[in-house]
Protein backbone atom coordinates (compact mmCIF):
# COMPACT_ATOMS: atom_id res chain seq x y z
CA UNK A 1 0.00 0.00 0.00
CA UNK A 2 0.73 3.72 -0.54
CA UNK A 3 0.98 6.10 2.07
CA UNK A 4 1.99 10.16 2.77
CA UNK A 5 1.81 12.06 5.56
CA UNK A 6 4.35 13.74 8.19
CA UNK A 7 7.10 12.11 10.64
CA UNK A 8 5.86 12.83 13.84
CA UNK A 9 8.18 10.73 15.78
CA UNK A 10 11.48 8.79 15.14
CA UNK A 11 12.22 5.55 17.33
CA UNK A 12 15.66 4.77 16.14
CA UNK A 13 16.38 1.77 18.34
CA UNK A 14 13.08 0.02 17.23
CA UNK A 15 13.89 1.05 13.69
CA UNK A 16 10.15 2.43 13.62
CA UNK A 17 8.73 5.82 12.59
CA UNK A 18 5.21 7.50 13.78
CA UNK A 19 3.63 9.10 10.77
CA UNK A 20 0.53 11.53 10.56
CA UNK A 21 -1.56 9.90 7.49
CA UNK A 22 -4.41 12.22 6.31
CA UNK A 23 -7.05 10.76 8.78
CA UNK A 24 -4.96 8.13 10.63
CA UNK A 25 -1.50 7.68 12.63
CA UNK A 26 0.43 5.20 11.03
CA UNK A 27 3.66 3.02 12.57
CA UNK A 28 6.03 2.02 9.84
CA UNK A 29 9.28 -0.53 10.84
CA UNK A 30 12.00 -0.97 8.52
CA UNK A 31 14.89 -2.76 8.15
CA UNK A 32 18.18 -2.15 9.22
CA UNK A 33 19.40 -0.94 5.70
CA UNK A 34 16.63 0.94 5.38
CA UNK A 35 16.82 2.85 8.85
CA UNK A 36 20.73 3.46 7.93
CA UNK A 37 20.17 5.10 4.51
CA UNK A 38 17.05 7.03 5.02
CA UNK A 39 17.03 7.75 9.14
CA UNK A 40 19.39 10.72 9.34
CA UNK A 41 16.34 12.65 7.45
CA UNK A 42 14.05 11.68 9.95
CA UNK A 43 15.78 14.06 12.32
CA UNK A 44 13.81 17.00 10.40
CA UNK A 45 10.83 15.67 10.40
CA UNK A 46 9.70 15.33 6.62
CA UNK A 47 6.80 14.29 4.61
CA UNK A 48 7.25 10.62 3.23
CA UNK A 49 5.70 8.93 0.43
CA UNK A 50 6.13 5.37 1.59
CA UNK A 51 5.36 1.83 -0.18
CA UNK A 52 4.56 -0.62 2.97
CA UNK A 53 3.09 -3.77 3.65
CA UNK A 54 -0.63 -4.42 3.51
CA UNK A 55 -1.00 -6.30 6.74
CA UNK A 56 0.62 -5.53 9.87
CA UNK A 57 2.70 -6.92 12.39
CA UNK A 58 3.84 -7.04 15.61
CA UNK A 59 7.41 -5.14 16.50
CA UNK A 60 8.32 -5.02 20.20
CA UNK A 61 5.18 -3.00 21.55
CA UNK A 62 4.18 -1.46 18.08
CA UNK A 63 1.68 -2.89 15.72
CA UNK A 64 3.53 -1.89 12.27
CA UNK A 65 3.14 -1.72 8.13
CA UNK A 66 6.63 -3.08 7.02
CA UNK A 67 8.12 -0.05 4.22
CA UNK A 68 9.16 -1.57 1.49
CA UNK A 69 10.66 1.48 0.24
CA UNK A 70 10.61 5.16 -0.13
CA UNK A 71 9.34 6.86 -3.13
CA UNK A 72 9.75 10.55 -1.73
CA UNK A 73 10.85 12.31 1.45
CA UNK A 74 10.27 15.96 1.33
CA UNK A 75 11.01 18.92 3.91
CA UNK A 76 8.50 21.41 3.30
CA UNK A 77 8.80 24.64 5.16
CA UNK A 78 7.02 28.11 4.98
CA UNK A 79 10.21 29.48 2.86
CA UNK A 80 11.56 26.38 0.65
CA UNK A 81 10.81 22.91 -0.25
CA UNK A 82 13.62 20.55 0.59
CA UNK A 83 13.74 17.20 -1.57
CA UNK A 84 15.46 14.92 0.22
CA UNK A 85 14.73 11.84 -2.04
CA UNK A 86 12.65 11.07 -4.85
CA UNK A 87 12.73 7.81 -7.16
CA UNK A 88 11.10 9.45 -9.67
CA UNK A 89 14.11 11.68 -10.38
CA UNK A 90 16.34 8.71 -9.59
CA UNK A 91 14.49 6.61 -12.71
CA UNK A 92 14.25 9.86 -14.76
CA UNK A 93 18.16 10.36 -14.41
CA UNK A 94 18.06 6.19 -15.23
CA UNK A 95 16.23 6.88 -18.76
CA UNK A 96 18.70 10.21 -19.62
CA UNK A 97 21.67 7.65 -18.86
CA UNK A 98 20.41 4.72 -21.50
CA UNK A 99 19.00 7.37 -24.06
CA UNK A 100 22.55 8.94 -24.09
CA UNK A 101 24.91 5.81 -23.81
CA UNK A 102 26.57 5.34 -27.96
CA UNK A 103 29.17 3.02 -28.10
CA UNK A 104 29.62 0.83 -25.22
CA UNK A 105 32.01 -2.04 -23.83
CA UNK A 106 30.63 -4.46 -22.04
CA UNK A 107 33.37 -6.24 -19.87
CA UNK A 108 34.52 -8.66 -17.23
CA UNK A 109 37.36 -9.61 -15.67
CA UNK A 110 38.49 -12.77 -13.44
CA UNK A 111 41.51 -11.86 -10.78
CA UNK A 112 43.83 -14.14 -8.94
CA UNK A 113 42.74 -15.40 -5.55
CA UNK A 114 44.83 -15.36 -2.42
CA UNK A 115 46.11 -19.31 -1.90
CA UNK A 116 44.55 -21.12 1.15
CA UNK A 117 47.70 -20.68 2.81
CA UNK A 118 48.74 -16.86 1.64
CA UNK A 119 49.98 -14.93 4.72
CA UNK A 120 51.47 -12.15 2.70
CA UNK A 121 49.50 -9.29 1.85
CA UNK A 122 47.12 -10.60 -1.40
CA UNK A 123 47.54 -8.51 -4.65
CA UNK A 124 44.92 -9.36 -7.11
CA UNK A 125 45.98 -9.39 -11.18
CA UNK A 126 44.02 -9.68 -14.37
CA UNK A 127 44.11 -13.48 -15.72
CA UNK A 128 40.97 -13.30 -17.98
CA UNK A 129 39.35 -10.62 -19.69
CA UNK A 130 36.28 -10.65 -21.99
CA UNK A 131 35.30 -7.53 -24.07
CA UNK A 132 31.96 -6.96 -26.43
CA UNK A 133 31.22 -3.72 -27.97
CA UNK A 134 28.38 -2.62 -29.62
CA UNK A 135 27.48 0.54 -31.51
CA UNK A 136 24.91 2.93 -31.09
CA UNK A 137 21.98 0.86 -33.12
CA UNK A 138 22.94 -2.56 -30.76
CA UNK A 139 25.17 -4.58 -32.99
CA UNK A 140 28.22 -6.15 -31.97
CA UNK A 141 31.46 -4.53 -33.64
CA UNK A 142 34.02 -5.91 -31.50
CA UNK A 143 34.47 -9.07 -29.59
CA UNK A 144 37.34 -10.59 -28.18
CA UNK A 145 38.23 -12.77 -24.50
CA UNK A 146 41.63 -14.39 -23.72
CA UNK A 147 43.65 -15.09 -20.37
CA UNK A 148 46.69 -13.13 -19.41
CA UNK A 149 49.80 -13.82 -17.91
CA UNK A 150 50.19 -12.67 -14.50
CA UNK A 151 53.66 -10.39 -13.31
CA UNK A 152 53.58 -13.01 -10.11
CA UNK A 153 53.82 -17.21 -10.30
CA UNK A 154 52.08 -17.33 -6.94
CA UNK A 155 48.90 -15.54 -8.86
CA UNK A 156 48.29 -18.43 -10.36
CA UNK A 157 47.93 -21.12 -7.19
CA UNK A 158 45.35 -24.02 -6.89
CA UNK A 159 42.69 -21.63 -5.43
CA UNK A 160 42.82 -19.54 -8.83
CA UNK A 161 43.22 -22.33 -10.82
CA UNK A 162 40.11 -24.10 -9.51
CA UNK A 163 38.45 -21.28 -9.34
CA UNK A 164 38.30 -20.11 -13.41
CA UNK A 165 38.74 -24.11 -14.82
CA UNK A 166 41.78 -24.31 -16.11
CA UNK A 167 45.39 -25.08 -14.90
CA UNK A 168 48.82 -23.54 -15.56
CA UNK A 169 49.46 -24.84 -19.19
CA UNK A 170 46.77 -22.47 -20.41
CA UNK A 171 48.40 -20.19 -19.63
CA UNK A 172 51.68 -20.77 -21.79
CA UNK A 173 50.33 -19.35 -24.79
CA UNK A 174 48.25 -16.54 -22.86
CA UNK A 175 48.59 -12.66 -23.55
CA UNK A 176 50.69 -10.46 -21.62
CA UNK A 177 49.44 -8.00 -19.75
CA UNK A 178 50.59 -5.29 -21.90
CA UNK A 179 48.36 -6.38 -25.19
CA UNK A 180 45.47 -6.34 -22.73
CA UNK A 181 46.05 -2.51 -21.66
CA UNK A 182 46.44 -1.49 -25.62
CA UNK A 183 43.33 -3.67 -26.28
CA UNK A 184 41.36 -1.76 -23.63
CA UNK A 185 43.26 2.01 -25.05
CA UNK A 186 42.31 0.70 -28.65
CA UNK A 187 38.73 0.71 -27.81
CA UNK A 188 38.82 3.99 -25.89
CA UNK A 189 40.29 5.99 -28.92
CA UNK A 190 38.63 3.68 -32.04
CA UNK A 191 35.22 4.26 -30.59
CA UNK A 192 35.16 6.64 -27.54
CA UNK A 193 33.19 3.74 -25.05
CA UNK A 194 31.62 3.65 -22.21
CA UNK A 195 32.28 0.92 -20.50
CA UNK A 196 29.42 -1.33 -18.53
CA UNK A 197 30.40 -4.07 -16.13
CA UNK A 198 28.95 -5.54 -13.23
CA UNK A 199 29.61 -4.34 -10.13
CA UNK A 200 32.68 -2.17 -8.72
CA UNK A 201 35.26 -4.88 -8.86
CA UNK A 202 36.32 -4.52 -12.32
CA UNK A 203 37.30 -0.77 -12.31
CA UNK A 204 39.43 -1.25 -9.17
CA UNK A 205 40.74 -4.27 -10.32
CA UNK A 206 41.43 -2.03 -13.96
CA UNK A 207 42.93 0.96 -11.78
CA UNK A 208 45.12 -1.14 -9.65
CA UNK A 209 46.70 -3.17 -12.65
CA UNK A 210 47.47 0.49 -13.87
CA UNK A 211 49.57 1.29 -11.24
CA UNK A 212 50.56 -2.47 -10.68
CA UNK A 213 52.31 -2.43 -14.23
CA UNK A 214 53.32 1.07 -14.34
CA UNK A 215 51.51 2.34 -16.98
CA UNK A 216 49.66 5.45 -17.49
CA UNK A 217 46.42 5.32 -15.96
CA UNK A 218 43.46 5.23 -18.76
CA UNK A 219 41.30 7.63 -17.07
CA UNK A 220 38.39 5.25 -17.08
CA UNK A 221 36.13 6.38 -13.85
CA UNK A 222 34.53 8.65 -15.94
CA UNK A 223 33.35 6.00 -18.74
CA UNK A 224 32.48 3.44 -16.06
CA UNK A 225 28.86 2.37 -15.51
CA UNK A 226 28.32 0.05 -12.87
CA UNK A 227 25.35 -1.54 -13.90
CA UNK A 228 24.32 -3.84 -11.09
CA UNK A 229 23.76 -0.05 -8.97
CA UNK A 230 22.17 1.34 -12.17
CA UNK A 231 19.37 -1.43 -11.56
CA UNK A 232 20.07 -1.11 -7.82
CA UNK A 233 19.02 2.41 -7.72
CA UNK A 234 15.90 2.26 -10.96
CA UNK A 235 14.40 -0.23 -8.47
CA UNK A 236 15.04 0.91 -5.27
CA UNK A 237 16.91 -2.45 -4.38
CA UNK A 238 19.30 -2.54 -0.99
CA UNK A 239 20.96 -5.29 -1.70
CA UNK A 240 23.53 -6.14 -4.19
CA UNK A 241 22.65 -8.24 -7.16
CA UNK A 242 24.27 -11.73 -8.78
CA UNK A 243 24.49 -11.82 -12.41
CA UNK A 244 23.42 -14.92 -12.92
CA UNK A 245 20.52 -14.55 -10.90
CA UNK A 246 19.53 -10.98 -12.24
CA UNK A 247 19.84 -12.32 -16.06
CA UNK A 248 17.22 -15.26 -14.64
CA UNK A 249 14.68 -12.77 -13.08
CA UNK A 250 15.09 -10.63 -15.54
CA UNK A 251 14.97 -12.50 -18.89
CA UNK A 252 12.58 -15.75 -17.36
CA UNK A 253 15.46 -18.22 -18.56
CA UNK A 254 17.18 -20.47 -17.18
CA UNK A 255 20.66 -21.22 -17.61
CA UNK A 256 23.72 -23.78 -16.69
CA UNK A 257 25.94 -23.43 -13.57
CA UNK A 258 28.22 -20.17 -13.75
CA UNK A 259 31.29 -20.99 -15.46
CA UNK A 260 33.83 -17.62 -14.45
CA UNK A 261 34.18 -17.29 -18.06
CA UNK A 262 35.02 -13.70 -18.79
CA UNK A 263 33.68 -14.05 -22.09
CA UNK A 264 31.17 -15.42 -21.13
CA UNK A 265 30.11 -13.06 -18.43
CA UNK A 266 30.46 -10.33 -20.59
CA UNK A 267 27.98 -10.97 -23.22
CA UNK A 268 25.64 -12.08 -20.25
CA UNK A 269 25.94 -8.26 -18.83
CA UNK A 270 25.14 -7.02 -22.04
CA UNK A 271 21.82 -8.96 -22.54
CA UNK A 272 20.97 -7.82 -19.08
CA UNK A 273 21.38 -3.89 -19.87
CA UNK A 274 19.60 -5.04 -23.34
CA UNK A 275 16.37 -6.41 -21.45
CA UNK A 276 16.84 -3.31 -18.88
CA UNK A 277 16.93 -0.77 -21.38
CA UNK A 278 13.87 -2.30 -23.21
CA UNK A 279 11.31 -2.67 -20.35
CA UNK A 280 12.80 1.19 -18.89
CA UNK A 281 11.95 2.56 -22.34
CA UNK A 282 8.99 0.99 -22.90
CA UNK A 283 7.36 1.38 -19.23
CA UNK A 284 4.39 4.07 -18.93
Amino acid sequence: MKVYGKIVKTLPKERIIKVQGKDKIHYFYMSRKLFKDFGPYFYYNPYVFVNASIEKKQYGNYHCHEINFFNKIVQSTKKEKIVYYNLSTIRKGVKNLLLSTKNKMFLDLEYSLPSYYQTMTHVAEIIQYGIVVEDESGNIIFEDGALVKPQRKYSLNKRTLRFIGKKQEDFNNACKYNEFYHLIKWCIDKYDIKIIAWGRNDILALENSFALNRLDDLEIRNRYINLMQVIKNYYNFKIDLGLFNTYREISGLEMEAQRHDALEDALIVREIYRIFKHKVLNEQ
